[in-house]
């Protein structure tokens, strides 16, 4: 890695709500991450894999317990841990996003749970934190003897380390913040940046004062497609009020696909690396071009200048529509939200 990495690590992310354009997010490391997240969803796919990051050595892997429900549910390969082949004592944790039926149920228990760290306290202490994130990382069921909490502070704890990187896609991405704030709190004394990729919200309000309290959300920037919806769930409205975005934003912005309306290609991974490889050498960091979908082979993604227009704006739409869609069939049967968690 660049020596401005090794800097990187021990400087605070920027402020809240600044995005591409206004601040710019190292390339090298930036594209390590993102490799890293896909070597955890690599991993969970082929177990034939072995797991590879440039100038890093795989040293270990960990499993989280996705419950359905009551005791019922499955162990899963859930990230990996590497350690830099160059720089003493600094590691890399990487979680992967949703890839199995049992993680979408998980990410759909959008009831609050309360964060406990791995050792020392916090306050306020996060009692808002959905269940459904939190039940992955602090749970553990069937043949498992310890949580993916336990095993990841197990094996750091063992082990010198003085930066740890941290990261992850989608549902990964959630993780890689309870972790965040966990590093904080439980090691304070090591250096911490996490760059997560379209990043779901992870709790409400005594989450983000949390965070803010113990440094953890200054350590985070959220790297998110304009036009993706996952980074804007769960929604800001009842019965999800108050979860909030916490770290920098770094945005970019493509569409197409399929579908107009298809979100999986403005979500998925491999489509925002193709992204973040052409516009992360510009200055600003921003690519106007054309891709090949990731997702539906044949078809063309387009990326662009993020909007300007606040994204608050879009969102404040789909609630119009979702309230006019709940009023139009109030009393039926087969009444859905055009708009679900």
């Amino acid at each position: 890695m660049s020596s401005n990495q090794n800097d990187s690590a021990n400087n605070t992310a920027p402020s809240e709500g600044e995005a591409s354009g206004m601040v710019r997010i190292d390339p090298a490391l930036t594209t390590t991450l993102a490799n890293a997240s896909l070597a955890a969803y690599t991993d969970f796919e082929d177990h034939t894999y072995k797991p590879q990051l440039t100038g890093y050595t795989f040293v270990g892997r960990f499993y989280g317990w996705d419950e359905w429900f009551w005791e019922y549910g499955r162990e899963e390969r859930y990230g990996l841990i590497f350690k830099s082949q160059t720089v003493a004592n600094r590691f890399v944790v990487a979680f992967r996003g949703t890839d199995s039926d049992a993680d979408a149920i998980a990410e759909g228990f959008f009831e609050f749970a309360t964060f406990k760290p791995y050792r020392n306290s916090i306050s306020p202490v996060p009692d808002d934190v959905s269940a459904g994130f939190n039940d992955i990382y602090s749970t553990k069921g069937g043949a498992m003897t310890q949580t993916m909490q336990q095993q990841i502070f197990g094996f750091l704890q063992s082990v010198p380390m003085s930066e740890v990187y941290i990261t992850g896609h989608s549902l990964g991405g959630a993780l890689s913040q309870l972790f965040t704030l966990d590093m904080r709190v439980s090691f304070p004394n090591v250096n911490i940046q996490t760059i997560n990729f379209a990043s779901p919200r992870v709790g409400a309000s005594d989450w983000g004062t949390a965070c803010i309290n113990a440094g953890a959300a200054q350590r985070i920037t959220r790297v998110i497609n304009w036009y993706d919806i996952v980074p804007d769930l769960p929604p800001s409205w009842d019965p999800f009020d108050k979860y909030v975005s916490l770290g920098a934003e770094f945005r970019t912005a493509f569409y197409g696909g399929h579908l107009p309306m298809d979100e999986l290609p403005r979500h998925r991974l491999l489509n925002l690396q193709v992204v973040l490889k052409n516009c992360l050498p510009l200055n600003p960091q921003i690519w106007v071009g054309t891709f090949g979908d990731a997702v539906y082979p044949g078809y063309t993604m387009t990326s662009v200048a993020p909007p300007s227009a606040s994204k608050d704006e879009v969102l404040a739409k789909l609630r119009e529509l979702n309230s006019l869609e709940r009023s139009t069939r109030e009393g039926s049967s087969l009444a859905q939200p055009l708009i679900q968690g």
